[in-house]
């Protein structure tokens, strides 16, 4: 026998199974990995160029106790996690923009990371708070407000909140500023990160607000210490970004990867006594530039009387 194969036979009239059991073998092998292979990279290319620029606009009507007669269907737009430049393109923020300014909503909250920390330099990130100052100044609602993100800190709390401000997008750093209308208030309150820093939510909520208070912060998780905290019983509404909704979520698997802070309160809203939370899934992405079954969010919130 010469190659495993008896003398002066020819390969062609040998029996099918003796021919063909290990080429097929090879050969699906083979096909399978390279099916697999493309269907990976189509993922990637579809998370990467097309997925995190799908923006879903959810629409919630939520109700407000005691909400004032002049606040009946207030809305309100939410916006998250904007990451501009890593890896957010400006072009982008603009289409949201455009795109909150068609829902001509009556008032448009930022619940932080305007910017990313790294891996490009802080330089990199100042500047482009810069740009999302100017972007977002294009915003129509009769007003607006934001606050930080653990990047924000990361990189520098004064480079994007001075730009910001100077564009007409003010930061609330554990503060709160009442909204008139027809001779009615509502109460905007936001917090310090949560992530980086320490909040005072004592300077943050009013201490006697005789009217709903809606009550910003960038990490959901931390609403476990807000409903600890003596003016908790005053919160009606938290919204919160941080945790991307998991950017990357799997069929029966869920989100891969979840931050700190934004592991059990991931997206949507929940309920907890008299206050409802709302987690937004964020405009940007971080670690990679993918969202899978995840995209990106801007809430349309109209409130209405509990």
């Amino acid at each position: 026998m010469q190659n495993g194969l008896p003398p002066n036979s020819d390969p062609e009239l040998l029996p099918e199974s003796h021919v063909t059991s290990s080429s097929f073998s090879f050969n699906r092998r083979l096909f399978l990995g390279s099916a697999f292979a493309a269907t990976g990279l189509g993922l990637a290319t579809y998370a990467g160029t097309h997925a995190r620029h799908e923006i879903e606009v959810t629409q919630r009507t939520i109700p407000i106790r005691n909400l004032p007669d002049s606040f009946q269907d207030f809305r309100i737009v939410q916006i998250s996690d904007i990451h501009l430049e890593e890896y957010t393109e400006p072009y982008f923020l603009e289409r949201v923009v455009a795109q909150v300014n068609d829902l001509a909503p009556d008032l448009v909250l930022i619940t932080g990371d305007f910017v990313s920390f790294g891996p490009l330099s802080r330089q990199v990130s100042w500047n482009a708070a810069g740009v999302a100052a100017e972007i977002l100044s294009a915003l129509k609602a009769p007003q607006r407000f934001g606050v930080l993100g653990n990047h924000d800190v990361n990189v520098g709390a004064a480079q994007v909140i001075e730009p910001l401000k100077a564009h007409g997008t003010p930061l609330l750093v554990d503060r709160h500023i009442p909204i008139e209308r027809g001779g009615d208030v509502l109460w905007i309150c936001g917090c310090n990160d949560a992530g980086t820093e320490t909040p005072d939510l004592f300077s943050a909520i009013p201490a006697h607000p005789k009217a709903p208070v809606l009550f910003m912060c960038h990490e959901p998780d931390y609403v476990e210490k807000v409903v600890l905290h003596p003016r908790f019983p005053l919160i009606d509404l938290m919204l919160s970004g941080h945790s991307h909704g998991g950017q990357i979520c799997l069929p029966y698997i869920g989100p891969l990867v979840l931050p700190p802070m934004g592991e059990k309160y991931v997206e949507g809203l929940y309920q907890l006594q008299q206050m409802k939370l709302y987690v937004n899934r964020g405009l940007g992405t971080v670690g990679l530039p993918f969202r899978l079954n995840c995209p990106p969010e801007v809430t349309h919130i109209t409130l209405v009387r509990a």
